[in-house]
């Protein structure tokens, strides 16, 4: 009995320690900006970023607070630290500025 109880406590501190982190799956769109400015990133590891006249394909890997995007048709990636707080998603550009973009709902018209 005093194994089971161990091993169930043990599970809980795990689940509780590893299933906190948020992810960056989903729409994002810029805030404090003049210009829309919206990423998307997809499960399949697939994303975009939309800019009021332009559209950029890219993909993306995440490890532990960096994230790489691959835009399309380069080969080297860009690396930036970001987090998630709540809603936000908080990246910090190559000049040290953080840029902010809000948790868009998802509705029918854009999965």
């Amino acid at each position: 009995m005093k194994k089971y109880l161990l091993g169930t406590i043990l599970f809980l501190i795990l689940i509780l320690t590893t299933g906190c982190k948020r992810s960056i799956v989903g729409k994002w769109k810029a805030i404090d900006t003049k210009n829309e400015y919206i990423y998307r990133f997809n499960r399949d590891k697939t994303c975009s970023y939309e800019m009021t006249v332009a559209r950029l394909d890219c993909t993306y890997e995440v490890s532990d607070n960096k994230l790489i995007i691959f835009y399309s048709g380069n080969t080297k990636g860009n690396t930036y630290e970001y987090k998630i707080e709540g809603d936000t998603l908080i990246i910090k550009d190559d000049t040290g500025k953080d840029n902010k973009f809000s948790k868009q709902k998802q509705t029918l018209d854009n999965k």
